[in-house]
Formats: structure tokens, sequence, C-alpha cells
């Protein structure tokens, strides 16, 4: 079977071959002897079939097919969009109300042990050796609380300090922080802990690793986390917890490369009392690991959260995700600015950048009536514009080629059509010019024709018995041109015309042009007619002299 197939495409190569040498060879004589009825009928078919690809192609540009492949990536990201924003939603206000949970058992704890030492949440930072104390207390409520929420961090941080002596006292904070190093912290069925931040020898205690980074306490001089829930408790003392805590900016803790957003949560005691703050983390491996966007169709397509300023995007602020390898690599300090499009994907320009392109949706993280109800966040699906750019010319491309294939296709039909078509008309021709009677083409008006010029071959042999015509045929041997006498002569002497080609060296259409000239201007009607009057003239050889014949 394989050896039969390929013999036959074998046969259809040759057969397509030996139609392009007839088109080309058609197309030389085409200047010479005009157009022949093959190369009329292949530019006819061919006209007709390109104006259908035209008309095909106007209709892909009415319908905006060659730029579907922007709406289609626009339909892509807003469902992702949708996805991923719903997700980020749930899960931050379940971290929410996990930490408001967490900050209303500590407060309640720590104003318990604080009694139990005779002392005031007022008065917290005037016993720096009970903070330790209160910390190791502390440690197993606030690991028990990590290992149940969907978060990579947990602190605690008192309005304190172990040693107000020290310098830069005023900016040092007791406290606690435990990071959960489980790579795929996703599921919590194994939390790994390690020690970040607090005492040593609560560590030493209770057999935690600590982290190479670790500090005896924090460091709040450019702490967001803490020192904006702690004023903004201050000032609203009429609000419950569930509407004080606040998600920082990304931000880099002093110490530690990875960037984290934290949830900040007061810890206010039954005298309104704000002993300090405590919260989750979520760490930026956390979120690629959540929130990582389907790079399928789009290879450098990433996800941002980041806070908006006045319409812009705090990429300074944010947290990423995504397969894109250092993302952003140019994304610089300042703003996101966008230019947003209806239509296609909005537009994100930075100074001194390369532009992004994308979608951003907004993402509640507060409840209408909290204290940072007036802060914004969206969660944007962004790729560098030359990314999206070089998609959609790969799939246009793709589309020319195709069409570009439909036009050589179209332009084989039109040769094959046009070959099957004149074949058996050009063999009815070459039939008749070697003398055979009964050519069919199976096409009216040729087979009409050719029976026409049958019976005109056929028609009795014209017998010239007046002589008047045998006078006028004998004087119009003298309107002969030279190259037409010549024939004339060869034709008298017996030859067919192919002979007189050969010996004249001049092509068969030249010598059938002198036939018709010939036959026109000696008023004969067929070869037959001027051979019954050459044969006249033989007879009356006698009577032609002198150059006459």
């Amino acid at each position: 079977m394989d050896e039969s197939a390929g013999e036959g495409m074998g046969m259809a190569g040759r057969g397509l071959l030996e139609t392009g040498k007839l088109y080309i060879h058609a197309v030389r004589r085409a200047g010479r002897d005009g157009l022949s009825m093959r190369l009329r009928l292949f530019g006819m078919l061919l006209l007709f079939l390109n104006a259908i690809l035209m008309g095909f192609l106007l209709i892909l540009f009415l319908t905006g097919t060659f730029h579907s492949g922007m709406q289609a990536t626009r339909e892509l990201l807003e469902n992702e969009l949708s996805y991923r924003a719903q997700n980020v939603y749930r899960s931050f206000g379940d971290i929410s109300v996990q930490g408001v949970t967490l900050a209303g058992e500590l407060s309640q704890s720590l104003e318990r042990h604080l009694a139990e030492r005779g002392a005031v949440p007022a008065g917290l930072g005037e016993d720096p050796a009970l903070l330790e104390e209160l910390l190791g207390e502390e440690l197993a409520r606030l690991s028990g609380a990590l290992e149940k929420a969907r978060s990579s961090g947990v602190f605690l941080i008192l309005d304190a300090t172990v040693n107000p002596e020290l310098e830069g006292a005023e900016h040092s904070r007791a406290g606690l922080y435990l990071k959960n190093m489980e790579p795929n912290i996703v599921s919590n069925t194994a939390a790994n802990l390690r020690y970040m931040v607090g005492p040593m020898a609560v560590a030493r205690e209770r057999g935690l690793y600590t982290l190479p980074q670790w500090r005896m306490e924090f460091d709040v001089s450019d702490g967001e986390y803490y020192t904006v829930p702690m004023e903004r408790a201050e000032e609203c003392r009429d609000l419950p917890i569930s509407r004080l805590y606040h998600w920082s900016r990304g931000t880099s803790l002093p110490g530690s490369g990875e960037r984290v957003m934290l949830l900040s949560v007061p810890l206010r005691a039954s005298d309104g009392t704000v002993m300090g703050v405590c919260g989750f983390e979520v760490s930026q491996m956390l979120f690629k690991l959540s929130y990582a966007p389907d790079n399928s169709q789009y290879e450098y397509l990433f996800c941002m959260l980041a806070p908006l300023e006045q319409g812009r995007l705090a990429a300074e602020g944010a947290l990423f995700a995504g397969s894109y390898a250092v993302y952003p690599t140019d994304m610089t300090e300042e703003p996101l600015e966008v230019q947003p499009d209806s239509h296609a994907v909005n537009t994100y320009r930075q100074a001194d950048a390369a532009p992004y392109v994308g979608l951003h949706r907004e993402v509640v993280l507060y409840p209408s009536d909290s204290a940072y109800e007036g802060e914004e966040w969206v969660l944007a699906l962004l790729m560098p514009e030359h990314a999206l750019a070089e998609k959609l010319t790969g799939r246009n491309w793709s589309l020319m080629v195709g069409l570009g294939i439909l036009l050589l296709c179209s332009m084989a039909v039109a040769a094959f059509i046009s070959h099957r078509y004149v074949r058996p008309v050009m063999a009815a021709f070459r039939q008749i010019k070697a003398g055979g009677q009964g050519a069919k083409t199976h096409i009216p008006e040729i087979d009409d024709l050719i029976e026409f010029l049958s019976t005109q071959d056929e028609a009795p042999d014209p017998l010239p018995g007046q002589s008047a015509l045998y006078q006028e045929f004998v004087k119009n041997i003298d309107t002969l041109s030279a190259a037409e006498r010549a024939v004339f002569d060869l034709y008298m002497r017996g030859h067919t015309a192919r002979e007189i080609a050969e010996i004249l060296c001049l092509s068969i259409n030249t010598i059938k042009t002198h036939n018709r000239r010939i036959y026109m201007k000696l008023n004969v009607t067929s070869r037959k007619e001027l051979m019954v009057y050459i044969q006249m003239m033989e007879e009356a050889k006698d009577a032609y002299v002198q150059g006459k014949i």
C-alpha cells in the first residue's frame, strides 16, 4: 500500500510538473502569437478564485478576525483574574478573621497574666523582666494559630522593650516571630516552625530552631505594620478591633530579604490600653504558590497584588506570583500609570521602564466601616508588552501563511481545471490537422466548428468549368508576394505544408499564414480546390510559360 501511494504521489507530481511546463511555454508564446485558449481559461479561473479569496479576506477584516487574538487575550485574562481575585478575597478575608480572633485571645491572656503578677496593661513597659515570661507563655498560642492558618508566619509585638537604656531603644519592641518553613505551606498538614524574633531563652526552652536572621527584638523604626495600627487604635477607640486590623504594603523585614505582607491587629486591654499588635504573615513564596497564573498560553504572565494610589498601581508595595523568571526585572519603584482600553487590554507604564499589558481588578481587604476603608488594593495580571506582541504576531503570521497556501492551492486548481477542459479540444484540433475525422470534444460549439470544417474538406472537388474563373486564377498568381510565390511553387511541385516548412526553414504557423493569404488572393476555399487549379496548370503547361507559374 505504501509503495502504491508513493507511486501515485510521484505520478501526480510529474503531472503537475508537465502542466507547469505547458503554461510556461504558453506564456512565452503569448507575446508572439497572442494568448492561447488554455492560458486565457487559466487566467479567468485564477481571477475568479482570487476574487473569492479577497472576499474571504475582506470578511476576516470586517469581522475582526485579525484582532481576535487581542479579544481572546482579554477574555482569558478576565476569566483568570476573576478566579484569582475571588481566591485572594476569600483567603485574605479568612486570615483577617483568624488575626482578629488571635488578637482577642492574646489580649485577654496578656491582661490575665499581668493581673496575676500585680501589673496593669498601662505599665507593661515598666517591668522589662516581665516581658520574657509573658512571651514564653504566649508562644504555644502563636504556634497553634500558625498551624491552623493559611499563613507563612505569625508574630506578636508588645509596646515595650527589654532594655530601654540601650541606644535606639525607642524603636525596639519585644515580641515573637515564628515562620513556617514548609515549602508547600499551602497545605498545612506538616508545619515546620522556625524562630526568627524573640528572646533566645524562650526558643531554647521550647526546643525551637532559630533562623540565621534571628533578632532579639523588632526594629519598628520603619515598621508600617506596627506604627500604623498602633496609632489608628489610639485614634479610633470607639471601633472594635475587627475594624482596626491592617494589611501592610509588601515589605522586607530588617535582617530578612524575603518580601512579605503583614496583617496587624491591635491588642487592646479591657481598659482601652493598646498593648501592642499581633498578626500573620503572607510571604512572597506563599503568594506565588497560591496565586501563580496559568502560563500555558502566555509564558511571561504574572500576578501582582498592589495598593492603588490615585489610580496608579504602587509596584514597590506589591507581592508577585508567576513563572516570570525575575519578576519584574525592569519594574522600578515608580507607580504604574494605567492606560485603560475597553476593547483590548490595559497598558501599564513606568518611567524609564518597558511597558506592561494586562488587566486589574479591585480586591476588598477591609469592611466598609473599617478604619482603613479608604485604602484600595487591586489584583493585576500583567505581562511585558513585547511578549504579547510576539504572541499575536505569531498567530496572525500563521493565518497569513494559511491564506498563502490557500492562494497556491487556488492556482493549482485553476491550472488543473483549465488543462482538463482544454485538453480534449486541443486533441481534436491535432486530429483534424493530421487528417482525421470524427473528433469529438463534447463541447457543442467546438464540435459544430469541427463538423463544419470537415464538410468543407469533404465537399466535391471544385471544377472550374468556366474559363473566366480559370483566367482570373492565373491572373491573380501575379499578386502573390515573393514569400507567398515560393510557397505556391512548392505546392505545384507536390510538397505538403510540413515539407514546405522544412524546405524554407519556416515554422508551420508561418506556412499556414501564407496559405491563408494565397487562398484569399487566388480566390480559393481549400487546398483541394487549389490543387485542382494546379493540376489544370500542369495539363496546360505549354500555354503557361515564361515564368507564369
